[in-house]
């Protein structure tokens, strides 16, 4: 079954992020599925994963297309006592996978990264450190 555009823009920028987590051996969690973060240590470390789209825009008449963008958000979580340098590798290691102009596809349609992902300030709380790094995606479907 084909999935509807909006559904597979999300599921082919998940994919791509548990895809990443999978080759790292970093657990991630999704949108609206059960996940217990792991207790809070030195060394243990997890993402989170969030999709934001945006409203989506109709191009100038005549060309039929949507542009549909948006952001992925991946959170970086490491246990508070390792330092900023840990969790901020793993960061650099999300912002080079998915590097402008990465693309992914699902049924059909092709979702891009439109610029350079961002890292936000590292934020320490509950025994985590938290690295925030911005993904922004964008996508064209004919109507």
């Amino acid at each position: 079954m084909l999935e509807p555009v909006e559904v597979a823009i999300n599921a082919a920028l998940i994919a791509r992020a548990q895809a990443f987590a999978t080759a790292q051996g970093i657990a991630i969690s999704l949108p609206n599925i059960a996940f217990t973060p792991p207790t809070a240590g030195q060394n243990v470390k997890w993402l989170r994963a969030t999709f934001l789209p945006a409203p989506t825009s109709t191009l100038p008449v005549g060309s039929g297309s949507d542009r549909y963008y948006g952001i992925l958000q991946l959170d970086v979580f490491h246990g508070q006592g390792a330092g900023e340098y840990a969790p901020g590798r793993i960061a650099s290691a999300v912002i080079e996978y998915f590097d402008r102009g990465t693309a992914m596809t699902k049924d059909g349609f092709t979702v891009r990264v439109s610029r350079r992902p961002s890292r936000g300030p590292m934020i320490v709380a509950d025994g985590w450190a938290q690295i925030p790094i911005t993904i922004n995606y964008e996508g064209f479907a004919t109507a």
